[in-house]
């Protein structure tokens, strides 16, 4: 199925949200430049096995990113920046609806906005599902600080978005 895209237009197209997602979790310049190369060399020997009736380019790029950096900690026995990266699984055909890409890199853009702190909270408490009390020792502050930053982080990125006439 390597004909749905090629290797120019997926390093062309997706190149830029590559090193942003990666930035946002390595601080290392040489490391973050290695594993973009590494992300777009495993993309394109995997491109033959890539099937759009299950993800989106992005989507399925996106999975191999977060593997990537996840690969990159465990070599490195280093702690990632963020959290630890789980199994990435496919989204539903209605997430696959709400979120294009273009909406999926409005929200990436808002999300760096936040601090490290309210991005770290957002993600465990939405994306992977931690409760604030699971999220507070993760993150290591207090439950009341949990929720006071979550409520920040969201109203920031309910204006970013709604700037954006996302919202």
């Amino acid at each position: 199925m390597s004909d749905v895209i090629s290797p120019e237009t997926l390093y062309l197209d997706y190149r830029d949200k590559v090193e942003r997602y990666i930035k946002s979790h390595v601080a290392n310049e040489q490391d973050r430049e290695d594993l973009v190369s590494r992300v777009f060399l495993n993309a394109i020997a995997a491109l033959d096995s890539y099937d759009p009736s299950r993800a989106a380019p992005g989507t399925w790029l996106y999975a191999i990113t977060r593997n990537a950096v996840a690969s990159f900690y465990r070599e490195k026995n280093r702690e990632p920046k963020l959290i630890e990266i789980q199994e990435f699984s496919f989204p539903s055909e209605a997430e696959e609806r709400i979120f294009t890409n273009e909406t999926l890199e409005e929200l990436a853009d808002a999300l760096e906005r936040l601090s490290q702190r309210e991005r770290n909270i957002i993600v465990l408490r939405f994306y992977h599902g931690f409760s604030a009390k699971e999220t507070a020792e993760k993150v290591g502050v207090s439950y009341a600080n949990v929720r006071f930053l979550q409520h920040s982080a969201l109203k920031k990125l309910r204006q970013a978005l709604k700037d954006k006439e996302l919202f």
